[in-house]
């Protein structure tokens, strides 16, 4: 059995696009894929640490994992399961979580020689000029296919902040 086919077996895949592409990727050890984590809090939490044995498994299989730590988009916070805004952090606070997540994550994934990445999407997103990312990615999303997404769906009634809304463009 193969780690792709390892994977289906456990559940951990709902969908593909390309699956004979996928398997073959995985399965060979090419594959580049990446998982977020968002820095609410200063610890990774049991939700992180599925992620981050899936992770292990793939790299162990010679696949390249990305953690992607949400420095960026943490300062506005996934709507995802929440009944009400989540409590805004300061970027020192978002700063020290993420630097709390780097040495946690280290204790499970290989870092070095480039067998991982880790990077924040607070290098790139809190540079950004909001008009022109709103001209330029803003205008390649549906607002109706937004409001269809489950996150948001749930939080239509009880109230969504025009600023949790902008999650899932700058999280793309």
């Amino acid at each position: 059995m193969g780690v792709y086919e390892e994977l289906i077996a456990r559940g951990l895949i709902a969908q593909v696009t390309d699956e004979e592409e996928i398997r073959e990727l995985v399965n060979t050890g090419k594959a580049v894929f990446y998982i977020g984590f968002d820095p609410t809090a200063d610890s990774l939490h049991v939700g992180h640490f599925m992620a981050l044995c899936l992770m292990k498994r793939l790299q162990m299989a010679g696949n390249k994992p990305i953690a992607l730590l949400g420095g960026g988009t943490g300062m506005i916070g996934d709507p995802s399961g929440r009944t009400d805004m989540r409590q805004m952090l300061t970027k020192e606070q978002i700063q020290h979580n993420v630097e709390c997540f780097k040495k946690q994550m280290s204790r499970f994934i290989d870092f070095s020689d480039g067998k991982a990445l880790m990077v924040d999407n607070a290098e790139w997103l809190l540079d950004l000029n909001y008009v022109e990312l709103l001209r330029e990615v803003g205008a390649c999303f549906s607002v109706n296919r937004m409001l269809a997404a489950e996150c948001y769906k749930q939080r239509m009634e009880r109230g969504l902040s025009f600023l949790e809304f902008n999650y899932m463009i700058m999280q793309s």
